[in-house]
C-alpha cells in the first residue's frame, strides 16, 4: 500500500506525533504500508519553511518516504515568491504540494492561490488540499471552490483530504464532474462507499491515506481490504493512483491482492441501525445489501434499530426493524427504541415487540436526539421493564446523564454507552466517565466512533478493563469493513479482539449465542 497523507514530527495538542523516520517507518512496517508520502507536521501547524526543512532531513535517508512541501500563499514577501519556491521544491524532490487553507484562514480563489498554481501547472505537482480533523456533521470543504480551481487549472491534479461522510453527496456530484479532482480517503467512510464509487467508474480518482500520526490507520486498511474492490480497483486505490500522480514507478516485486481481514472471529456488532437518515447517505438497507456488506466485513450478527424509532416515529421506525430482522433470521436482531415523550404508548410499544415479534432482544435508547437524560422519567417504565427481563440497553447519552445511580437502580439491565471510541483517549472529562464505566458492574461501552483516533481502543480497555468493551459500528452511517479494522488489525493480543468482537457480546445478549 502507499499511503499519500502522513505526517512526521510532532503535533502541539496530543502526544501521538512520530518523532523520528525510525518510528514512522516502524508503524508502516506493523500495518504494512510500504511506502508513504510525508509532509511535516510542524508545516502545517505553524512554520511552513522551517516544517518543510525539517521533512527534508527526516526523509532524506529512506527511499520509502517521499516528500510534501505545505505552501501558503505569501504576503508581504513573508515566503519565498511562488516560482522560486516551487522551483526549489522540485529541486528538493518534492513530489507533491499540501494546501492546508481552513487552518491558514485564505480562500482557495484564484486572486489568492493562482500565483501558486501557476507554478504548479508549470512543474506538474499535484496539490493536496487539506481541510483538517472535523467532525463528519461539519461543512468545511469549500465545494464551489474546488470547482473554481479545478475548472481554471484543468492540468493541476487536485486532492481533497479530510472529507468525511458528511460530504458524501458533494464528493460523489464533483468527481463525476471534475477530471482532475481525487479524494483520499482516511475520513471518508459511508457503508460500501469505496465499492459504490469504483461502481460509477471512479476507482481511478481513489487516494489510500491513513491520516498518522493522528488516526487510527487499522480502520481505512480494512475498509480497503473488505471493499469489494476488483483486483484492478485494489491496486489503483491502494497505490497505484498515487504512484501516477507523484510520477513514481511501481516498485518490481509489488503484488496486489483483495487481502482478507487479518482476524477469524466472527464479529457481533451491537450498534447497528435499519431504514435511512439523509444527513448521511444510507444506500445499503436491503437485506441482500446488508448480508453482502456483513459478509465481507466478517460480520456474524447484528443487533439493530431504527433511524426512524430513535427520531419521531417509534412505532413506525420498531415496525421497520421488526419486518427486517423477519427477513434476516439468526443474522440481525433488534432494538425497540423508547421516545420519552410519549410515555403512554410505551407500555404497548413493549409489549408488541417483545411478546409479540421476534428477535427483538434490547431497548434502544437516544437520549440526544430526544433532549433528555438517562434518569428522565419518561424512560421509568421501560427500564422497569427491561430489568423484569435482563435486556439490554444501548444508550446515546444526553450529556448530563447519572449513570451510576440508573445502573444501581436497574441491575439486571446490561446498559451499553454508545461511541466509546469518539474519545481520542487523553480528555480528561471523558475519562472520568469511563471510570464510571469500570466501577459500575452492568454498565459496558461499545467502540463506535467515526474519528478512530490512533491508539484510542488501547488506551479505552486500559481504562475499563477488556471485558466491558463491546464491538459497534453505527452501521450504516460507517462503513462497517473501517469500523472492524480499529478492533481486528489493532495491536491488541488475539484474546482481547476476541473479547471485544464477540466474547462480550454474546454474554450480555443470551439470545446472540
Amino acid at each position: 500500500m502507499f499511503d499519500c497523507n502522513a505526517g512526521i514530527g510532532r503535533v502541539a495538542g496530543s502526544p501521538l506525533g512520530f518523532d523520528s523516520t525510525e518510528d514512522l517507518l516502524a508503524e508502516m512496517v506493523r500495518l504494512g504500508i510500504r511506502e508513504a508520502l510525508v509532509h511535516h507536521c510542524l508545516a502545517a501547524e505553524a512554520d511552513v519553511e522551517l516544517g518543510n526543512h525539517l521533512l527534508l532531513d527526516a526523509v532524506k535517508s529512506s527511499n520509502r518516504l517521499h516528500p510534501c512541501w505545505v505552501m501558503t500563499p505569501p504576503v508581504f514577501g513573508d515566503l519565498p515568491s511562488p516560482g522560486v519556491w516551487i522551483a526549489q521544491a522540485v529541486a528538493a524532490g518534492v513530489r507533491a504540494v499540501r494546501f492546508c487553507p481552513r487552518h491558514s484562514l485564505y480562500t482557495l480563489a484564484d486572486w489568492s492561490v493562482g500565483p501558486l498554481l501557476d507554478a504548479l501547472d508549470m512543474a506538474r505537482l499535484p496539490v493536496f488540499l487539506d481541510f483538517g480533523e472535523h467532525h463528519w456533521s461539519e461543512r468545511v470543504v469549500p465545494w464551489q471552490e474546488i470547482h473554481r480551481l479545478c475548472k481554471a487549472y484543468p492540468r493541476v491534479n487536485v486532492v481533497v483530504v479530510g472529507a468525511t461522510i458528511g460530504a458524501a453527496r458533494d464528493v460523489v456530484a464533483s468527481l463525476h464532474r471534475l477530471d482532475n479532482l481525487y479524494l483520499e480517503y482516511h475520513a471518508f467512510n459511508p457503508a460500501d462507499g469505496l465499492r459504490r464509487l469504483a461502481g460509477e467508474g471512479l476507482a481511478d480518482r481513489l487516494l489510500f491515506g491513513t491520516g498518522l500520526p493522528l488516526r487510527a490507520a487499522e480502520c481505512v486498511i480494512e475498509q480497503t481490504a473488505c471493499s469489494g474492490f476488483s483486483a484492478r480497483d485494489q491496486a489503483l486505490a491502494s497505490g497505484g493512483n498515487a504512484r501516477r500522480l507523484l510520477h513514481l514507478l511501481e516498485p518490481e516485486d509489488a503484488q496486489h491482492t483483495n487481502a482478507p481481514a487479518l482476524f477469524g472471529v466472527p464479529i457481533v456488532d451491537v450498534h447497528t441501525h435499519v431504514g435511512s437518515w439523509e444527513r448521511t447517505c444510507s444506500p445499503v438497507k436491503t437485506p441482500d445489501a446488508i448480508c453482502d456488506s456483513m459478509r465481507r466485513c466478517g460480520i456474524a450478527k447484528c443487533v439493530a434499530g431504527s433511524f426512524a424509532a430513535i427520531h419521531g416515529e417509534m412505532r413506525a421506525g420498531n415496525q421497520q426493524t421488526a419486518d427486517l430482522v423477519r427477513q434476516l433470521p439468526e443474522r440481525l436482531y433488534g432494538y425497540c427504541a423508547i421516545n420519552p415523550h410519549y410515555p403512554e404508548e410505551i407500555a404497548g410499544e413493549l409489549r408488541q415487540r417483545f411478546d409479540c415479534d421476534t428477535g427483538f432482544v434490547g431497548l434502544k435508547l437516544h437520549c440526544g436526539l430526544n433532549n433528555v437524560q438517562l434518569q428522565h422519567p419518561g424512560y421509568v417504565y421501560a427500564l422497569a421493564f427491561a430489568n423484569e427481563r435482563a435486556l439490554p440497553s444501548l444508550v446515546h447519552g444526553g450529556g448530563a446523564d447519572r449513570w451510576a445511580q440508573v445502573c444501581e437502580r436497574y441491575p439486571r439491565v446490561p446498559f451499553i454507552m454508545a461511541h466509546g471510541c469518539a474519545w481520542d483517549g487523553f480528555d480528561a472529562a471523558f475519562r472520568e466517565t469511563l471510570d464510571i464505566v469500570r466501577d459500575t458492574p452492568n454498565l459496558f461501552v461499545d467502540v463506535a466512533g467515526s474519528p478512530a483516533h490512533r491508539g484510542a481502543l488501547r488506551r479505552l480497555v486500559e481504562c475499563v478493563g477488556v471485558d466491558k468493551v463491546l464491538f459497534g459500528s453505527d452501521f450504516p452511517m460507517f462503513d462497517l469493513g473501517f469500523e472492524a479494522g480499529r478492533v481486528t488489525r489493532s495491536d491488541l493480543d488475539l484474546a482481547h479482539k476476541a473479547a471485544i468482537c464477540s466474547g462480550n457480546a454474546r454474554r450480555i445478549f443470551e439470545r446472540l449465542q
